[in-house]
């Protein structure tokens, strides 16, 4: 059995944490997983209900604003705890590889250069601001990786626009995804009335994300003032929750609403571990992005819910919605388009369920998790892992 330590950018279930966990619930025969993580959170609690091994200790995350004279003073002493945290728990057992699922993390790519491991780093992100970060990051990740995994071909031509060396090292590996639990109709009714307070006659339109400036949610509520001057029967969600430190949007989302005058026809809905009840309960899901999506997994868990999708024209997106197909694209940030592309499905109910099955039929052949696991699988073989 070879041992392949993962190191996750949160503890979290949002996009890049969804991906390391549908992989790691079907992991390769022959590779063990041993998972760090640096807070506690559903994702930490999920992985240990289920018998993975996981390590709590920095991981070294870069964000905005975080790249001060502190920073790099305190950096020395945070790789060196991170380390012997590690070594601690493997009790002398050797790791075979190290698979960094995502940029901002750097503690795979330090232990494993230090260590002379191979390592693999896995881009779920188009970094587009600071600029400065942006043009460094790709040559970067080219320094201290031996193979890149890119999620979208959208986010391999970002990195090898600036970086082109990268080429030679990578490949594209979209995520993959199986629904985990079936429909049903009660809970479905249960949420609408219950959470949602809106009857079965009301078209519900969805964004499920975290609330952030770049997700779209201001451009959607703008839309949605549109369509509720024309439609009695709609009423808008937002679900997700915001980071620390960024209270302020959710703060000012709320003001908005109720700006508009839109408190009754707008739920906000904290983060749900367990989403696809969510997903069964709205009629129309959308994302909005106004910054590129590197894959964008909310499209593909609304298509496995027969649900269709109107999406940024950005990004990885492109890569999985077909517009007119499983559903309507527009230009980010443009209002009135989107406010358009969503009344064609309120006017067309017999749309939306085409829409909705044709996206379904096209996640599970396109982007399941046999597909998915079996790339990595591959990938780790290739690697010639452990020899």
């Amino acid at each position: 059995m070879k041992n392949i330590l993962i190191v996750n950018q949160s503890a979290e279930l949002y996009g890049a944490d969804k991906a390391i966990l549908e992989l790691i619930e079907n992991y390769p025969q022959g590779y063990n997983p041993i998972v760090v993580l640096h807070e506690e959170g559903p994702l930490k609690e999920l992985l240990e209900k289920k018998g993975i091994e996981v390590v709590k200790c920095s991981v070294i995350k870069v964000k905005r604003g975080i790249l001060t004279p502190r920073f790099f003073l305190q950096l020395p002493f945070e790789v060196l705890k991170s380390f012997l945290t590690i070594k601690k728990h493997l009790k002398g057992r050797k790791i075979d590889l190290i698979h960094s699922n995502a940029t901002s993390v750097f503690i795979g790519a330090f232990y494993a250069y230090f260590f002379r491991i191979k390592h693999l780093w896995h881009v779920h992100e188009i970094i587009i601001h600071p600029k400065k970060v942006s043009e460094a990051y790709p040559k970067i990740v080219n320094f201290l990786s031996d193979h890149v995994i890119f999620n979208s071909l959208a986010t391999a031509k970002h990195f090898l626009s600036i970086c082109p060396k990268l080429e030679k090292k990578s490949c594209i590996i979209h995520n993959g995804q199986n629904r985990i639990c079936s429909f049903s109709n009660e809970s479905r009714f249960s949420i609408r009335k219950n959470e949602f307070k809106i009857n079965e006659q009301t078209i519900a339109i969805g964004l499920i994300g975290r609330i952030s400036r770049i997700k779209g949610q201001f451009v959607l509520l703008e839309s949605f003032k549109i369509l509720v001057s024309k439609y009695d029967n709609l009423h808008l969600v937002f679900i997700g929750s915001v980071a620390a430190g960024q209270e302020p949007i959710l703060i000012s989302l709320k003001s908005q609403i109720n700006d508009l005058q839109l408190s009754d026809k707008v739920s906000i809905i904290d983060f749900k571990e367990n989403i696809w009840p969510y997903y069964d309960a709205l009629d129309i899901v959308t994302v909005p992005s106004v910054e590129p999506e590197s894959f964008g997994l909310v499209a593909t868990e609304a298509m496995l819910s027969s649900k269709p999708v109107v999406a940024s024209r950005i990004g990885g997106l492109q890569e999985i919605v077909e517009d007119g197909m499983s559903g309507y694209f527009f230009e980010p940030g443009n209002v009135q388009e989107l406010a358009t592309q969503i009344e064609k499905l309120i006017k067309s109910p017999d749309t939306m369920n085409t829409m909705g099955k044709f996206g379904l039929n096209r996640v599970e052949k396109e982007f399941n998790t046999n597909k998915f696991v079996s790339k990595i699988s591959a990938l780790y073989d290739k690697m010639s892992v452990g020899k």
